[in-house]
This record gives structure tokens, C-alpha cells and sequence, in this order.
């Protein structure tokens, strides 16, 4: 089994950490984005929300079992748990041959409000296109603007602007999924995968993230051996069930203590904590501070 060890991503502080497998980042981890002239890569996976913005040439994926072309001009992204690769690239010699990518951190992405439609599709496996009225060529250079400045406030527009953006996807009646082109997803669709049983227990976390759930819990609600189960989820994310459901919890006493007036000892039994005491030690673990200090930042 690899080491893990923590050390920090792409982000405009150091207020999150990452989780790496074999140098690879999982699920844990901030925002990142970069700009480059885009390159082949063997088969990858990662627990991010990956996002592709391509123009001056052409991009192929084989994402899975399919290959996906990927649109010049139009923001396209996928759930980059699923094994992926970069097949053809071209043409070499064009100038402006460029790749913008944006990596959202799954669980951070699962937390998003009003935006289950498309949470859903991704899990599931599908390769979705952005609408062209939603999203233009001066936006996402003004986000990687935002994420180079490394000013929090500019920072905080970007991801707004972000999280704004799969809302208004999600209400969308359809979606168009890449993997099947011309046939537009419906509206509360969603694609059956080999990652089924994947989503299945993510499914089950988020559903009962304020219940004491166990490992076991949550892969008999999978109808899978709980070892398999375990090994399976750890396989696609990088990390544990376990780890996952920690920080599915975190996100939700976070959201608690900064949208509302409940305790931290409420926050910590909302959000499934057995005791104050542990959500405290697994807060200052993943964000180095303590709930307390989040209220009064």
C-alpha cells in the first residue's frame, strides 16, 4: 500500500492540504488551476472534478471505454475518478494550442447546493459540455486572472462564480453528455457505469451524513461485501471510506458554523461527530485552526 503523506496544493493559501497517493492528488485538496500547451498521458484517475478549457487545436480522451472529443471553445468536465487518458492531440505547430484545466475537489463539489441534477450525471460517468450562452472565452480567462492573483477576495469570485455556474447547468431540462452524442441527458437521468457502486456509497454518505455511520453501514447499503466495498471505494478516490465520510462531515459543521448561530457542539452533532472532542481533532488535522477561530476569522 502507498504512503500517504500531506502536503499542500495549488491554492491562493495555505489553509487546505491535499492527500497524495504516489504523488497524485485524491480528493482531499483545494482548487487548482493551470494553462498549458496540452500533452499526452498514460491511463489516470484522481478524485477531483476535473474542468477543460481547449482552443487552437484538437483533443481526443479515452475516457473509460469511450473516446470523447473535446469541443475548442466550450468549458466540458467530468468526474476524473474515472480512468482517463489523453489519445490525440494536434495540430503540433499551432500558436495559441492551449489546455486550461481547473480541478475541484470531489467532496468540496458534492457539497454544492441546488446542483444535484448535474452532481448526479457526473457520478454516474458522464462527460458533460457546457452550454456556449453560460460560459465564454473572457470568463475563463478572468477566473485564471482570479487564481494567479492569489488575492483571497479575487479567489472567492472565482469559485462564487463556479459553484453559480453548475446551478444554472442543473436547471437546465437537459444536459449534453459527450459519451452519447446528440442524445441530451433528461433532466433527473442519470448513467449507469461500472462506477455505480461508487456513487452508490457516496450516495449513502451524504444521505446520512448526520447519522453514525460505519463502514459496514453504508456497503450493505451497496448489497457488497464490506472489505470489498472498502477496497473498491479506495481504488477510485485514493482514499478510504472512512477519510471520505470525515470530511464530508467537516464540510457540512463548516457550513453550519458560518451560515447559522448553532454551537460548535451542535454543528458537531448535525454533522454526525460522536463527540465534540472528535470533530475537534479532525478539524484542526484537515484545517490547522480550530472551529472557533473559523467564527471569528
Amino acid at each position: 500500500m502507498p504512503d500517504l503523506h500531506r502536503q499542500s496544493i495549488f491554492g491562493p493559501d495555505d489553509s487546505d492540504r491535499a492527500t497524495y497517493v504516489d504523488g497524485k492528488p485524491v480528493v482531499f485538496g483545494q482548487f487548482a488551476m493551470r494553462r498549458f500547451a496540452p500533452v499526452t498521458h498514460p491511463i489516470d484517475w484522481h478524485g477531483h472534478i476535473e474542468f477543460n478549457w481547449l482552443v487552437g487545436g484538437s483533443m481526443t480522451y479515452q475516457f473509460e471505454t469511450d473516446q470523447v472529443v473535446l469541443p475548442k471553445g466550450r468549458l466540458c468536465f467530468f468526474w476524473a475518478g474515472i480512468p482517463h487518458q489523453t489519445l490525440k492531440l494536434g495540430p503540433d505547430n499551432a500558436d495559441n494550442y492551449q489546455l486550461t484545466n481547473m480541478y475541484f475537489p470531489l467532496d468540496v463539489f458534492l457539497s454544492l447546493r441546488g446542483a444535484g441534477h448535474v452532481q448526479r450525471a457526473l457520478l454516474a460517468g458522464a462527460f458533460l459540455a457546457v452550454p456556449e450562452d453560460l460560459v465564454d472565452e473572457r470568463m475563463i480567462d478572468r477566473w485564471f486572472g482570479d487564481y494567479e492573483s492569489r488575492n483571497l477576495q479575487r479567489f472567492e469570485c472565482l469559485t462564487i462564480e463556479l459553484q453559480a455556474l453548475m446551478r444554472r447547468l442543473a436547471l437546465r431540462d437537459t444536459l449534453e453528455d459527450l459519451r452519447i452524442p446528440q442524445t441530451p441527458m433528461l433532466n433527473q437521468e442519470v448513467r449507469a457505469g461500472p462506477t455505480e457502486h461508487v456513487v452508490s456509497m457516496i450516495e449513502t454518505v451524504i444521505q446520512n451524513i448526520s447519522g453514525q455511520l460505519t463502514t459496514r453501514d453504508i456497503a450493505e447499503a451497496t448489497g457488497l461485501n464490506a472489505n470489498y466495498a472498502s477496497n473498491l471505494f479506495r481504488r477510485y478516490l485514493g482514499i478510504t471510506l472512512k477519510q471520505f465520510t470525515i470530511r464530508m462531515r467537516l464540510i457540512r459543521a463548516r457550513e453550519l458554523l458560518l451560515s447559522s448561530d448553532v454551537s460548535v457542539s451542535e454543528a458537531a452533532f448535525q454533522s454526525g461527530f460522536s463527540s465534540t472532542s472528535q470533530f475537534y481533532s479532525n478539524y484542526r488535522t484537515v484545517y490547522g485552526n480550530s472551529p472557533g477561530e473559523l467564527r471569528h476569522a
